[in-house]
């Protein structure tokens, strides 16, 4: 009997010992998964912020264009400002000033130049010489979060956008080169996160906060908090409770630039109050990744950042195996009390069920991984459809009357040569823009797939015959290898020339030596495959998750839109486009579509 019990005791500590083990590994697992998904949810805050600054780089480059062409008439330029400015106050703008080549502040619209400071009435020398400095000419310069005094005489946080201002007036070609002043934009930083944070949750309570350079909140949920230091604020909540360990996350991770996830103890949770363990996730906002790289420099850049956080209390997620780890320890109990020769075999069974739990529990959660992706990658492309098709209607018509004007000049038999090769720079620059109008209508404006029967091998026959001759004049050899056993499907001819043309394209750009493109079909179960391949220098690494991204391209005369509507194509075919690529080898697009 003795033996027995002693036999039952180890047994059952065996397997409360290996459930406790898995009951750990399980948590683990979950937990590492739901931070997964709240640094997901960070990441889409950082880019909906990255997103506004973009939208007010855009505004401040069009500004200083503007300035260019109405520099004659300021007051017209000055109304302009004073609509836009209209307009753009709901947007978080709190002010635009005008200041001359002297750094002497000229107009304000929203502030009357009486309740200006005197001291804000110049702008800092710093800022001054860095817009005189040629160089910088239509480049943006983005400042640190500094205290603003607005038109009530209140002190706020702000952020200022500048950019340099040159006249290019024909009345006045002696000044077509001189610095004429600087534009400044001055915006509210915590309106921005409060929207990209607002009604974010992760879990069931979770929410997300934003914080500067300076550890300072620029959003979260207890507004109290927002302008205040995030430990301070949070000392003097709960001065018994210690914020050592989230302090050094703050300095030593988030505003250093860094990625990741980890946990800390907080005092309360919303309403509730207590020592709570809390996830956190946390992602980095810079401001130098604009859709235009390269037109923007920030004001003391490596520790100019801000820092996304998501939290969300530890037993949320805890109690998604609360109740399977009570039922397991009942069934441990029950073995120790009645079964002895089955303990090995019941040991047994519930690590298995264990194991297979985490893999459904990793499986599920990589679904919901990527629809979540797929959902913010359609997001994100609904609001650049938007956007671009807003652009495209406000450009279009003043560029069509600049060109008619400018090819009217041109005919005209008495124009110098000068102003001649001027109006054919101005007409080759309509012309450029006239053709990326185009591919915006083509990305916003996708024309609906008019499918019918159709043979892939002869549309990719015919598309080679196309591009024979620009790839002879590049010395590219272009060839072919197709698959007879490939079934006829329901495509629309035209749309899947475009795709096979375009991606042909850009292997040819991509060959900076003579080389080989390859296009080649093959049937792949269900599915038919097109494979356009080429022998260039292949695509770096670090690319390769945003070259499918609208407006996004390294080429100097790229719309970075080709790949766009390719990806838009394939999938109005319910087929899907990928791409690999190795550095000196070259990259291979992959197609697949439906046989039916």
């Amino acid at each position: 009997m003795a033996g027995i019990l002693t036999v039952a005791l180890l047994v059952s500590l065996t397997f409360f010992s290996l459930w406790y083990w898995a009951s750990k590994r399980i948590e683990q697992i979950i937990s590492r998964q739901f931070n997964e998904q709240q640094l997901m949810l960070a990441r889409k805050i950082a880019d909906n912020i990255e997103g506004y600054f973009d939208l007010l780089e855009n505004e401040l480059t069009s500004y200083a264009d503007l300035y260019k062409v109405e520099s004659d008439t300021i007051a017209h330029f000055r109304a302009y400002g004073a609509l836009e400015f209209k307009d753009k106050q709901a947007f978080g703008i709190l002010d635009m000033r005008i200041f001359n080549a002297q750094g002497r502040l000229e107009h304000s619209y929203g502030q009357s130049l009486k309740s200006i400071p005197q001291e804000a009435q110049n702008l800092d020398t710093a800022y001054l010489d860095w817009a005189k400095a040629p160089e910088h000419r239509g480049m943006v310069f983005l400042t640190k979060t500094y205290l603003h005094t607005d038109a009530s005489g209140q002190q706020r946080v702000a952020m200022a956008l500048l950019t340099p201002l040159y006249r290019m007036s024909s009345l006045f070609p002696e000044q077509n080169r001189n610095f004429a002043g600087i534009l400044k934009i001055i915006f509210d930083p915590t309106f921005v996160c409060q929207m990209a944070t607002k009604n974010v949750k992760s879990g069931q309570t979770g929410y997300a906060w934003v914080i500067d350079q300076q550890g300072t909140f620029l959003a979260h949920y207890e507004q109290e908090f927002v302008g205040q230091d995030s430990i301070k604020v949070r000392q003097k909540r709960n001065t018994k409770l210690s914020f050592d360990r989230l302090e050094y996350l703050q300095v030593n991770h988030i505003l250093k630039g860094e990625e990741g996830t980890d946990w800390y103890e907080s005092g309360w949770h919303r309403e509730k109050i207590g020592k709570i363990k809390k996830l956190l996730a946390y992602t980095p906002v810079r401001f130098d990744k604009g859709m235009v790289r390269g037109i923007i420099q920030v004001e003391d850049s490596p520790h100019n950042l801000w820092g996304v956080g998501v939290a969300a209390p530890f037993e949320e997620v805890y109690g998604l195996v609360e109740s399977l780890q009570v039922q397991v320890g009942i069934m441990a109990g029950f073995i120790f009390v009645l079964i002895v020769g089955m303990s090995g075999l019941l040991i047994s069974a519930s690590y298995n069920w264990n194991e297979i739990l985490t893999r459904e529990v990793e499986l599920k959660t990589e679904a919901l991984r990527h629809a979540h992706e797929r959902l913010l990658r359609s997001e994100r492309f609904a609001a650049v459809g938007e956007a671009t098709a807003y652009v495209r209607h406000e450009i279009k018509n003043p560029l069509m009357i600049i060109g008619g004007f400018a090819r009217q000049l041109d005919r005209n038999p008495h124009l110098p040569g000068s102003a001649r090769q001027k109006l054919k720079i101005i007409t080759d620059e309509v012309q450029r823009l006239e053709t990326f109008l185009g591919d915006l209508r083509d990305f916003t404006q996708p024309a609906c797939p008019v499918k019918q029967e159709a043979d892939l091998n002869k549309i990719v026959r015919e598309v080679q015959i196309m591009m024979q001759d620009a790839a002879e004049e590049k010395q590219t050899h272009l060839r072919t290898s197709l698959d007879d056993t490939v079934p006829s499907g329901q495509f629309d001819p035209n749309q899947m020339k475009q795709v096979l043309i375009n991606l042909i394209k850009n292997a040819m750009e991509a060959l900076e030596t003579e080389g080989t493109i390859t296009v080649s079909t093959r049937r792949q179960g269900d599915q038919i495959c097109i494979e356009v391949s080429d022998t260039g220098k292949g695509i770096e690494p670090e690319l390769m998750s945003e070259i499918f991204n609208p407006f996004f391209t390294t080429k100097k005369t790229g719309t970075g839109l080709g790949l766009a509507v390719i990806n838009k194509i394939v999938e109005d075919h319910h087929g899907t486009v990928s791409v690999r690529s190795t550095q000196g080898k070259g990259t291979t697009f992959t197609i697949l579509l439906p046989c039916q």
